[in-house]
């Protein structure tokens, strides 16, 4: 039985680089200074702000739901909404959304559901089978990847938000950066920053990234110890992508060698810098899609894109 570091009583979280235990309560206080803190640092969040929280129903967006929402209570300047996008993954998102709404009634948090059915024409499911018999070299995350975060900015603007958090924690965000090294995409590291950067387009609804500097395993503590943890459930596409070995192999690497997790953010933010200044992908989006009249990069975004490619868009 190992006990609190602070007042001796039974401890829920040990910290294996720097040894420290935290009770419940000095856990939630730990949880709680440290996401603060990253939200002062990366200078998040205005005095007033509508703050859109993109949550799946999972344990981490849901958490993070949980945090802002609470954290509202003590600015009078923030509006808390929920956002879920629903990409019709049959067996699974339809069970996360049942959590979801769970969590948004019990909180009474305004939300809206956008579907990939609705906006896309397909669901996730159909895109993938369009894809495979047309025998384009895409797997089902990147069909998924970027519909969503097209449907994230749009529906996020559509409600009025000034700012769209994700929940993406340290071991995302790392897994993240490891799977660009290894695909060689050096323009999508800088888009890795814990909150967005200029210039933005006028339709583009920054993002920031709360949960930056949290691992994975407190989120999910923070969960349970708040009991919104939800039933487990792997999407069934998750074994398709890389980024299944690469998180594996970080946590086995964390298992020998305590600390290796907060080597690579700290890393992975030198990087930012340095490709900051050598003037690799700026993050703010500038251009308009030629064709949907969205943010994009490039004269045609990678939604329609994809679209074109799986005859959805003629």
């Amino acid at each position: 039985m190992v006990n609190c570091s602070l007042c001796g009583r039974p401890a829920v979280y040990v910290m294996r680089a720097g040894g420290k235990a935290y009770c419940e309560h000095h856990f939630l206080r730990y949880f709680d200074r440290k996401v603060r803190k990253t939200i002062r640092k990366y200078q998040m969040f205005r005095d007033k702000e509508h703050i859109v929280i993109a949550v799946s129903g999972g344990k981490d967006s849901l958490a993070l739901l949980h945090y802002l929402n609470k954290l509202s209570k003590r600015v009078p300047g923030w509006r808390i909404s929920a956002l879920l996008i629903d990409e019709g993954i049959k067996g699974y998102r339809d069970k996360t959304i049942k959590d979801f709404l769970r969590i948004v009634n019990e909180l009474s948090v305004d939300y809206r559901i956008v579907s990939f059915k609705e906006e896309i024409g397909y669901t996730l499911d159909e895109i993938v089978k369009i894809g495979m018999d047309k025998e384009l070299p895409y797997l089902p995350c990147s069909y998924c990847g970027v519909f969503r975060r097209y449907l994230l900015n749009k529906a996020a603007r559509e409600m009025g938000g000034s700012v769209l958090a994700t929940a993406h924690n340290l071991d995302d965000i790392i897994q993240t950066y490891l799977l660009n090294i290894i695909q060689n995409n050096w323009d999508k590291i800088p888009k890795l920053a814990p909150a967005s950067k200029g210039p933005f387009h006028p339709k583009f609804v920054r993002r920031v990234k709360p949960f930056y500097e949290v691992l994975e395993k407190e989120t999910t503590l923070y969960a349970i110890l708040n009991s919104l943890y939800p039933e487990f459930i792997e999407c069934p596409y998750a074994t398709y992508s890389v980024r299944w070995s690469i998180r594996r192999y970080i946590n086995e690497l964390e298992e020998k060698h305590p600390g290796t997790k907060y080597s690579l953010i700290r890393s992975l933010l030198n990087i930012i810098e340095i490709l900051d200044k050598l003037g690799y992908g700026k993050d703010g989006v500038i251009g308009t899609c030629s064709i949907c009249g969205e943010p994009s990069s490039n004269k045609v975004c990678r939604a329609c894109m994809f679209r074109k490619e799986l005859g959805i868009l003629t």
